[in-house]
C-alpha cells in the first residue's frame, strides 16, 4: 500500500497564463491584420427578361474576354483601343459585357476608366441572343 503523504496531487491549472497567451496572440493579430480603407464601386445592375441589346449608333456595347482583351461592335481589340474608340458624348450608358471566363478585377478596371471619361455605364453578361 502506497502511504498518504507520498500520493501525488494533481497540480491546478491557473488562470494567468491562460489569460497572457490569450492577450500575446489578440497583439499578435491586431499587428499583422492590414487595416485598409475598402472603396465602393457604383454598379447598375438592371435585370430584364428581354433580348440583350444589339450594338447600334445608340448603344455600345464593349464585352471583356476572359483573356483580358474586349471587343466592340463585333470587333477583338485591346481595351485602350475600345476606350478610344468611343464618341466624347454618348445619350444611352455603354453596356459593359462580362463573359464567363473574365476576372471581375478587368471588368472595374474598365469601368473606373469610363466613368473618369465621362461615360455612364450599365453591366450586363456577354452572351448569345436567345434564338426564337
Amino acid at each position: 500500500m502506497i502511504p498518504e503523504s507520498t500520493t501525488r496531487r494533481k497540480p491546478a491549472t491557473g488562470l494567468t497564463p491562460l489569460i497572457d497567451v490569450v492577450f500575446i496572440l489578440l497583439i499578435f493579430f491586431m499587428l499583422v491584420v492590414q487595416f485598409s480603407e475598402y472603396q465602393q464601386v457604383p454598379m447598375t445592375v438592371v435585370t430584364t427578361t428581354t433580348a440583350p441589346v444589339q450594338d447600334n449608333q445608340d448603344h455600345w456595347i464593349i464585352t471583356i474576354a476572359g483573356d483580358g482583351a474586349c471587343r466592340l461592335r463585333q470587333i477583338d481589340m485591346s481595351c485602350e483601343a475600345a476606350l478610344s474608340a468611343l464618341p466624347e458624348s454618348l445619350v444611352n450608358p455603354v453596356v459593359l459585357g462580362i463573359a464567363d471566363t473574365a476576372r471581375l478585377g478587368d471588368a472595374i478596371d474598365l469601368q473606373t476608366r469610363l466613368i473618369e471619361r465621362g461615360h455612364d455605364v450599365s453591366f450586363g453578361l456577354a452572351g448569345e441572343a436567345p434564338q426564337p
